[in-house]
């Protein structure tokens, strides 16, 4: 069972597309959706989505770090997290 691949069983033809795109476009023509109202919409959601993911990296690169300055005595990791704790005291005491 884990070692089988499935195809995925929601798989649209060109046909069904085809249907999609007439009905959402029926949907602009009658006016029930506003175009420019959708466009704004969908911008607004990409720039939400952009700021989750950046402010998402900044967490998690934030904890990597603080997990590396806890590692002073392995020796190959002291030194770098040394710098690091090194250089956020110095942006701290400013």
């Amino acid at each position: 069972m884990w070692g089988k691949m499935t195809k995925p069983k929601n798989k649209r033809t060109n046909k069904e597309y085809e249907e999609l795109g007439r009905r959402l476009d029926n949907i602009y023509l009658t006016g029930y959706i506003d175009r420019k109202e959708m466009l704004k919409m969908s911008f607004l959601r990409g720039m939400a989505t952009g700021l989750g993911g950046v402010i998402g990296a900044t967490i998690v690169v934030t904890l990597l770090l603080w997990a590396l300055s806890l590692f002073d005595t392995v020796w190959f990791i002291g030194p770098i997290a040394n710098n690091v704790k090194n250089t956020i005291q110095s942006q701290t005491d400013k």
